[in-house]
């Protein structure tokens, strides 16, 4: 059941969509490494296809604070969308996020549900617009409470290259500090307050 409906609010289930190229593996490993650092529990299950193709990519993660029983994410609670066509092309979910830069058209059912932040600039003026992907991971803590900064840090550094590690760090941090109510109304962050893992 969406987390909306629970009783109890202690996990929380993210598909990311984007194509080859993009990073959707990695974001989603980083989250769940780090979840678990944090004495969390996390699955992870990835679909992918060639970065020269220009393939899907898809990653679920479901994080809990409670032992996961069924590690197959049934219901989406936060939908996040790379590409055009995947926010076009968009799975039910409770909060959907995308870039400024991607959401030329968004569709209509879930614009009220849209969270949008400015990813692609951001990185582009961190040094690299590869870096987007770790924007995303500090824009997704900052709203849902997966990890600690700390244990994030930690992740990156451990499953990036260290050449790129302070590029990749300061991408997360941006992400994690950035005013979303500077494209986003109030009622569409408190509805992604829905999702925020609360211990």
């Amino acid at each position: 059941m969406p987390m909306n409906s629970k009783s109890k609010n202690c996990d929380i289930n993210i598909m990311i969509r984007g194509i080859g190229g993009q990073g959707v593996k990695l974001a989603g490993t980083i989250i769940g490494q780090a979840a678990i650092i944090d004495g969390r529990s996390a699955v992870q299950s990835t679909k992918y296809g060639s970065a020269i193709t220009g393939g899907e990519t898809r990653s679920e993660i479901k994080v809990s604070t409670e032992k996961i029983i069924y590690p197959r994410i049934t219901d989406i609670d936060v939908y996040v969308a790379l590409t055009l066509d995947d926010l076009e092309n968009y799975f039910e979910s409770l909060i959907y996020i995308t870039s400024n830069e991607v959401a030329k058209k968004i569709p209509k059912a879930i614009k009220e549900k849209t969270i949008l932040a400015p990813m692609i600039a951001i990185a582009e003026e961190i040094g690299s617009v590869k870096a987007m992907n770790m924007v995303l991971l500090g824009i997704l803590n900052q709203l849902f409470n997966l990890a600690s900064p700390e244990a994030f840090i930690g992740t990156i550094k451990y499953l990036t290259d260290e050449r790129f590690h302070d590029m990749n760090i300061e991408a997360f941090k941006k992400g994690f500090v950035f005013d979303l109510k500077k494209y986003n109304s109030k009622e569409k962050l408190l509805l992604a307050d829905f999702c925020r893992i609360k211990e």
